[in-house]
């Protein structure tokens, strides 16, 4: 079977995910990757620190020796497999739900908007429910679209494949608890060395659809700027203070992740009251940053497939090696 183009597997990822958006099936790939995670754990958690690096290690080998496998007898798969390790309609969808069952349900609010955080959520008020809705829209911009993008570009279904083995680990096991503190050390610490770069380049789409969508475009760059380390995340701050920056809000402050305190620190000045018109304000801002991401990175592919290269880390090989 033929290799199709790069550019063309991301567009139909792209489409897919926009037909489809995430489908929450028991075989999905990102929840077999948890699963197989779950599996090594059961052998290394008491290993504290070397056991969390063996379970990321063992976790990532699986998954890129099975997922090479299949591309390399049915290579068309790789649009699947990107389509899983993407899912920036879904993310959207759920939040939109929140908004719209916050101003007549508020419990019903707090019941869907626990699917989507971390935090607690039994106590929270509208105000609250607003910033937690739009700051999982900001935050998760990066691993749901951003992230997986930037290392298919770098390293193709590799690339995104390994991305997301971290993400995933991260998400299950990365929190400053007791239970986890030392176990989720490395998955924590690649999650965040892996999102340096799509962090600050989703702030700065954001930044730039905040343009697109006549919300304040120079508060929302300004914002990202000025705020964006004062989150304890080394990376989640850039597209959070982005938002509030564009939003003419404050993001951030404190939240409580499994009965445990935590600052996240504050973005943006409260320049008015948080509102759900808010929440419909930043899903239309991420849609637009979406489309202008994918854009982007299909011209990059084309620009690669046309001089011969199959990935930005094969170019910048070259191009050490003409140096």
């Amino acid at each position: 079977m033929v290799n199709l183009p790069p550019a063309l597997t991301i567009g139909l990822a792209f489409f897919l995910d926009l037909i489809l958006a995430d489908p929450q099936v028991r075989w999905h790939p990102v929840r077999l990757i948890g699963d197989l995670a779950e599996f090594f754990r059961r052998f290394f958690y008491h290993w504290g620190r070397l056991g969390g690096l063996l379970t990321l290690l063992a976790t990532g080998l699986f998954s890129l020796w099975s997922i090479g496998l299949t591309v390399y007898f049915v290579p068309p798969i790789e649009v699947v497999w990107l389509y899983f390790f993407i899912a920036p309609t879904a993310l959207r969808r759920e939040v939109l739900k929140v908004a719209k069952t916050l101003e007549e349900d508020i419990s019903l609010a707090r019941r869907r908007l626990s699917f989507l955080v971390g935090r607690e959520t039994k106590r929270l008020d509208s105000s609250q429910c607003v910033r937690a809705s739009v700051e999982t829209l900001a935050e998760n911009f990066t691993d749901a679209l951003v992230g997986p993008l930037f290392w298919y570009l770098v390293g193709g279904i590799y690339g995104a494949t390994f991305y997301k083995v971290c993400e995933t680990l991260d998400s299950m096991y990365g929190y400053k608890t007791e239970k986890w503190r030392k176990f989720g050390y490395f998955p924590a610490r690649l999650d965040d060395v892996l999102n340096f770069f799509p962090a600050r380049l989703a702030g700065l789409f954001i930044v730039i659809a905040a343009g697109f969508c006549r919300q304040n475009f120079w508060l929302a760059l300004k914002t990202m700027l000025a705020d964006a380390r004062k989150h304890d995340s080394p990376n989640s701050g850039y597209t959070e203070a982005a938002m509030a920056g564009a939003l003419g809000i404050e993001l951030g402050g404190p939240v409580f992740y499994q009965g445990k305190f935590f600052d996240k620190g504050r973005f943006g000045k409260p320049l008015r009251e948080r509102e759900v018109s808010d929440i419909f304000q930043a899903e239309k801002i991420i849609k637009v940053a979406t489309f202008l991401v994918v854009a982007v990175c299909i011209i990059l592919e084309v620009f690669l497939w046309k001089s011969g290269y199959q990935s930005l880390t094969a170019l910048i090989m070259n191009a050490l090696k003409s140096a």
